[in-house]
């Protein structure tokens, strides 16, 4: 069994679906960057990784962010070296689903971060970003409860330095005319605030610490 099959192997056994897909990102990224093509996690599954959120359904979702990943280089990664089945962009990879995607659209790559896996790194979309991304869709155009949810645990996650929110550039983007949800970003942050104190700084019941960078 080569290496590469071996790594597949070792992740297909991992029972918390989250860390799965988190593994299977690394194992991913790896090989792409071997060719000079650079991923990032992208939507849901990097919601995950921050905030630690169980999923039964594990799910990679990979956006371009350099090089130039052609449709040699994808079917050479995907189904020569991983085995994957499908195409035009979703692959499933032991029984995880892995879709490969366009350019990320960021408006702050500075702030991207890294993490570290057994099969490699995993650059993820700002933190920031994503955060103001729920805190709109929690209220635009309607109520939204899910996204009012992943909103908190983000906030929660951010304010016990679970990982290291930029506050100063959450708000830049919260306050610019795409998104206007400044006045939501001080009220959902200091309900999150509230519940870290009520936690004792802990954030152990409504999300573990993302894995250490």
């Amino acid at each position: 069994m080569g290496r590469i099959d071996e790594a597949i192997a070792h992740i297909e056994q991992i029972a918390d679906g989250t860390e799965r897909a988190f593994q299977m990102a690394g194992l991913i990224s790896t090989l792409f960057k071997i060719k000079g093509v650079v991923l990032i996690v992208t939507g849901h599954p990097a919601f995950e990784i921050y905030a630690n959120a169980a999923s039964d359904h594990p799910a990679v979702e990979l956006a371009l962010f350099s090089g130039k990943p052609t449709p040699r280089i994808v079917l050479e990664v995907m189904r020569g070296q991983l085995h994957a089945k499908g195409g035009q962009g979703r692959w499933k990879i032991a029984g995880i689903t892995v879709r490969l995607l366009g350019q990320a659209a960021i408006m702050y790559p500075d702030l991207c971060r890294d993490f570290n896996t057994d099969h490699g790194v995993v650059k993820l979309v700002p933190a920031e970003e994503l955060t103001a991304e729920c805190i709109l869709a929690a209220g635009h155009p309607e109520p939204d409860t899910e996204a009012q949810t992943r909103a908190r645990l983000l906030l929660i996650n951010g304010l016990s330095e679970a990982f290291q929110m930029d506050w100063a550039t959450l708000q830049t983007i919260c306050t610019h005319p795409d998104f206007r949800v400044g006045e939501e970003l001080a009220q959902m942050r200091a309900a999150a605030k509230k519940d870290v104190d009520a936690m004792g700084a802990h954030p152990d019941d409504v999300g573990q610490p993302g894995p250490a960078q």
